[in-house]
């Protein structure tokens, strides 16, 4: 075959003619040819572009792109707490994105960008004859920031092996079309909104606030090239996850600014020094400042869209529409609210892991039993008909899982019924912080780690403890009862009450106490003669007027606290300590705007509050509570957090340390705070070793140490108590414990120095009379 083929072009060399026809038949084949695929190709993209492979978007729906965008919730002074969404995309206007953004952009992705209408065909060539024909895969990429805009925009098709012509040519009329109906600036705009930098973000303003937690107006250079970078493999250059990468994708990005003139020499070998510097801000739906508010949020703004959305035949949604979220949250304040929490909680956890490592688990069977019963992993089980055995022995199988911890995230092996023993060992904090005179909360931490426990205890409701005697005290005083009535400390059996006989944490039932003292030092026997004096329904229409609106049983026991109230209401309800009688509403959520800044809902202002209290009575219950931290169970605020200024406040703990509290306040600012297991049966069985005092104080002591620290909130620590009157000091002006009653002095009790306690109060109608011949005296001089 080879000879006759030589034969052949032996013929031609010999034979002019015929050598010049055969050219002419070969010059003829290839223009038909060419021609033909010209043709083919002409019709393949006619194809694409009437919609046979898929319809594409027209000029009309082009004009009106609207992406999911995420919902924006906002702490004071605009500072960002968190996002709802889908995908996380927020929209950022070309004023709001650094030049350094757009610059590194234009010189890495599409250098002519503003020399071509949607497609450059120097780049296109280039693709074809290095990429394609020469097979060189670092020729680069020939799509334009239009084409790459338009894959961000609409999804690609499959059609099998045609899928990437197809997708292609569909971008390139896409991004001609673009190209007509936006200018370049707005083009860059829509990009830069819409391109994903992994982990679920999309757009240079929710990347910028991930990984540097800035907007993208203040974008330095180097942040600006780590972003771009980014762009042509997220994951592969993640500067969280691959930092050696991201470097040197970086320095690529920085080289191209230098190549086209952005960038001296100098500076850019400069800036290929720095290190990579993150500071990294995962605001997703569990991470991120006060995760436990932003679902009370959450649910709370869904609740107003949907009746919004009925009232006025909308469709706005939470989590696309890109809503304006504001509320009262200090976003410093709350920052120190949950360091104070993870220092305090986290370093008594060690005690409690220490107690726990001497306690045998045994006698916990029966509580473990119940728990697991309410595990889905039981009811899962139960659903497919196993046995009670297999369900043991599923259970005592040691299987991989992740574990709380305070140093993040455990991987373990460990059976479910050992984890499960394991978390009820936990002890778990809630910290609600909010301004005595308008109910505004400034901080919320609902728990530890809301990734691993989604129970708010700030809403939840849990045993009060003693933090409930105020409320039983400020009833003694409204009805008449002298707070300087010295009381035993006996215990007693009350026969009305069903022989009820309160017991004393300590079992100390010596000497006689003043109301301030007996308030001071927490004693139980001396709440119980008050509630017997009193009576039950005027202390609980005390705490009602305050504010708490959970159930209160009318048992003698409610002056000890055994009613289950929230951290939440009862918080609030101290408000009436701090202001003179008047109760506050706690508020949190203050408007809600669409992207176009229309508003959906906005807080009413407050009526008028009424009286809850007499201002008397509040200013001499107060006075009592001061006790409580300068010499009472509180006591530790003052030397071991340096916490000198005017503050009031109430410890209280329940039976076997199962919850721990403390509500204290300054003029300014109410914090409640609890601590405990999460489940109060646990403490049944084995006691946790830690009470309010090692506790609560401790965490309320740190976060308020830290408010006094630092420059943005310690004004909510200056402001000083009012003064009390000289008739209620007077009032008060009584030792807190006596060891003995001295003998009674009729004349020193009358007209004695102020400076002397009153003696002898054995009876408290006495010492009504007594009260009223003082105001008679009072009157006349």
């Amino acid at each position: 075959m080879f000879e006759k083929i030589k034969l052949y072009y032996s013929s031609l060399r010999q034979e002019p003619e015929k050598r010049k026809k055969f050219f002419h038949t070969l010059l003829i084949v290839a223009a038909s040819t060419v021609s033909f695929l010209l043709f083919l190709l002409g019709l393949f993209i006619f194809s694409v572009w009437i919609g046979w492979f898929g319809e594409l978007p027209d000029n009309r729906e082009l004009a009106s792109i609207e992406n999911q965008l995420s919902s924006e919730i906002y702490a004071q002074k605009g500072k960002l707490l968190g996002k709802y969404f889908i995908y996380d995309r927020s929209h950022a206007s070309i004023e709001q994105i650094s030049d350094h953004v757009i610059n590194s952009l234009i010189a890495t992705e599409d250098a002519r960008f503003y020399d071509h209408n949607g497609i450059d065909y120097r780049s296109l060539g280039r693709v074809i004859v290095k990429s394609i024909i020469l097979q060189q895969r670092s020729a680069g990429g020939g799509s334009t920031i239009s084409q790459q805009l338009a894959k961000n925009l609409f999804v690609r098709n499959h059609n099998g092996i045609l899928s990437m012509p197809i997708n292609k040519i569909r971008e390139m009329i896409i991004a001609r079309r673009l190209e007509r109906i936006y200018s370049k600036q707005e083009i860059l705009v829509l990009y830069l909104n819409t391109v994903p930098f992994g982990e679920n973000v999309f757009g240079v303003s929710a990347a910028s606030l991930r990984f540097f937690n800035k907007n993208p107006r203040d974008l330095k250079i180097e942040e600006a090239a780590v972003l771009v970078g980014m762009l042509k493999a997220t994951s592969f250059y993640n500067p969280r996850l691959q930092p050696e990468r991201a470097i040197g994708r970086r320095n690529l990005v920085i080289g191209q600014l230098q190549k086209y003139d952005y960038l001296s020499e100098e500076m850019a070998d400069s800036l290929n020094q720095l290190p990579l510097t993150l500071h990294y801000n995962p605001i997703t739906h569990n991470q991120g400042p006060a995760p436990y508010f932003r679902e009370t949020v959450r649910l709370q703004v869904d609740k107003i869209l949907n009746e919004y959305n009925l009232r006025n035949q909308t469709d706005y949604n939470l989590y696309t529409d890109g809503l304006r979220i504001y509320t009262t949250i200090d976003y410093d304040l709350q920052l120190l609210a949950e360091g104070a929490v993870r220092s305090q909680i986290s370093r008594q956890q060690k005690i409690m892991d220490a107690y726990y490592s001497k306690v045998s688990g045994q006698n916990a069977a029966s509580l473990l039993k119940n728990l697991i019963r309410n595990t889905q992993r039981y009811k899962s089980l139960k659903a497919a008909n196993l046995s009670q055995q297999e369900i043991e022995e599923d259970f005592a199988r040691i299987i991989p899982m992740e574990l709380f911890s305070w140093d993040g995230p455990r991987r373990v092996e460990t059976s479910p019924i050992d984890s499960l023993l394991q978390m009820q060992k936990i002890l778990h904090a809630g910290l609600i912080s909010m301004e005595a005179e308008n109910g505004y909360v400034r901080a919320w931490v609902g728990g530890n780690d809301f990734r691993f426990f989604q129970y708010d205890h700030v809403l939840s409701k849990r045993q009060a403890g003693s933090t409930f005697k105020p409320f039983l005290y400020a009833t003694a005083l409204q009805m008449g009862i002298d707070p300087c009535e010295y009381v035993s400390n006996e215990q007693k059996i009350y026969v009305d009450y069903d022989d009820w006989s309160p017991a004393n944490s300590r079992n100390e039932y010596e000497g006689y106490y003043s109301m301030m003292g007996a308030l001071a030092h927490s004693v139980n026997t001396i709440s119980a003669h008050y509630i017997s004096q009193t009576g039950i329904l005027p202390v609980i229409e005390t705490a009602r007027k305050a504010g708490i609106k959970s159930p209160l049983l009318a048992v003698p026991s409610l002056a000890l606290g055994t009613a289950n109230v929230s951290l939440m209401e009862l918080t609030a309800a101290y408000s009436v300590f701090a202001n003179k009688g008047i109760a506050v509403e706690p508020v949190w959520l203050l408007k809600v705007e669409d992207k176009d800044g229309r508003v959906l809902y906005e807080r009413e202002p407050e009526l008028t509050p009424e009286e809850a209290m007499p201002p008397d009575v509040s200013l001499m219950t107060r006075q009592m509570m001061q006790a409580v931290v300068d010499s009472g169970t509180a006591h530790s605020l003052r030397y071991n957090f340096g916490l000198y200024g005017d503050l009031a406040g109430k410890t209280g703990t329940t039976q076997n340390n199962a919850d721990t509290w403390f509500i204290g306040f300054s003029s300014d600012l109410i914090t409640g705070v609890w601590t405990g297991v999460e489940n109060p049966g646990f403490a049944q069985v084995y006691k946790t070793p830690l009470g309010s005092g090692l506790s609560a104080v401790p965490l309320w002591g740190d976060y308020y140490s830290q408010i006094n620290k630092t420059s943005s909130t310690r004004n909510y620590l200056q402001g000083s108590f009012s003064v009390l009157p000289d008739s209620l000091l007077m009032m008060l002006n009584c030792s807190m414990y006596l060891e003995e009653l001295p003998e009674e002095n009729w004349w020193d009790s009358i007209f004695g120095p102020k400076d002397q306690p009153r003696q002898n109060r054995r009876q408290h109608d006495r010492s009504k009379k007594r009260s009223k011949l003082r105001k008679w005296l009072e009157d006349i001089f």
